[in-house]
């Protein structure tokens, strides 16, 4: 087997460093993506939560109030899997 030459060497030395760079960037964008969606997350289940608060207090609200109280429990199990994601690390390990 032949080893390459030094040109061949910094070639595909650059190859392995950008694959890494651009792996890592996409990374970072995936973090901040889901970091966005968390935080719009959050701010439904508060605004969610809020608005039950005062249907609560309505007699005659059971159908949207039971609509809005289950729509909060899927959010709860989403931000639950975004929290997930975001704890682990670069390499899907448990941070």
């Amino acid at each position: 087997m032949r080893l390459p030459d030094s040109f061949g060497r910094m070639a595909l030395m650059k190859e392995i460093r950008t694959a890494n760079s651009h792996g890592r960037s996409l990374r970072r964008y995936r973090r901040r993506a889901a970091g966005d969606e968390l935080l719009q997350v959050i701010r439904a289940v508060q605004e969610l939560t809020l608005e039950l608060v005062e249907l609560r207090h309505e007699e005659h609200a059971w159908a949207e109030l039971e609509a809005k109280e289950l729509r909060l429990e899927l959010l709860r199990w989403r931000l639950a899997g975004l929290a997930r994601r975001l704890a682990s690390d670069d390499f899907g390990a448990a941070a």
